[in-house]
């Protein structure tokens, strides 16, 4: 009875005062608690990270090697294939090169004679190209690497040229053939110029010589690059011939 008599009380006490409190209310701010200060987490001592360093990337298929073809559809008309060429390191100037070895024009004496590379004109997309390689030409459409295989280049001559005949293709190929298989024998002939000097003498009179010794030292001292040893060695051939006479 006593639970049920508190409850009737207060619930009497809870009927006198407004359900809503009216708009002119005011609080006592006094009576507020007091607000407990909120302190932000220290922030740590670590060092901040360097900024990472950004990789400069290679142009996508500059270090291949693909097959370059070279063409021109009129005056002349001509084809130049191109095997293995890395695209990094092969200059414009090497494609006209290609080109000019293999046409030719006419001076005023009606000679054939080699068009300037200035004349010859390297196309690519139909315009000369700005670049000095072919990775600095290709470099904005790698697009055209994707193939794997080859890139073909327009060819445009200034003035107009004709076509070098085979046979003379030919021999320059096979004197330039010959100028990379020659031995270099400049050193060896140096000994027997003096000797070639006195061809009725004989083997005895020339030995005999100082001129003979004299070449022989210069010989070893362009091989061994050491005056002392070339001169020693001289010594031990011509005192070994001495000895033997």
């Amino acid at each position: 009875m006593a639970e049920l008599t508190f409850t009737k009380s207060f619930l009497t006490a809870l009927d006198s005062r407004p359900v809503k409190l009216p708009a002119d209310y005011v609080f006592d701010p006094r009576s507020f608690p007091v607000p407990h200060p909120y302190t932000l987490p220290r922030l740590s001592d670590s060092h901040p990270s360097m900024p990472k360093k950004i990789k400069q990337t290679a142009i996508p298929g500059s270090s291949k090697s693909i097959t370059v073809h070279l063409k021109s559809a009129r005056n002349p008309v001509l084809h130049v294939t191109l095997d293995n060429r890395a695209i990094s390191s092969t200059t414009v100037k090497e494609l006209k090169e290609a080109v000019q070895e293999r046409i030719q024009t006419t001076n005023e004496s009606n000679e054939p004679v080699s068009v300037p590379l200035e004349k010859i004109k390297i196309l690519w997309k139909k315009k000369p190209v700005q670049g000095q390689t072919m990775a600095e030409v290709l470099g904005n459409d790698p697009a055209a690497l994707s193939g794997g295989k080859g890139v073909e280049f327009g060819v445009m001559i200034l003035g107009g040229a004709s076509l070098t005949p085979e046979p003379v293709l030919k021999a320059a190929a096979e004197e330039g053939r010959a100028d990379r298989e020659m031995p270099d024998v400049s050193a060896a002939a140096a000994p027997r110029q003096s000797t070639a000097q006195h061809p009725s003498a004989s083997a005895q009179e020339v030995l005999s010589t100082g001129v003979f010794w004299d070449d022989l030292e210069d010989f070893v001292k362009s091989r061994v690059g050491d005056t002392a040893e070339a001169s020693r060695i001289k010594s031990i051939f011509r005192d070994a011939w001495t000895s033997s006479r």
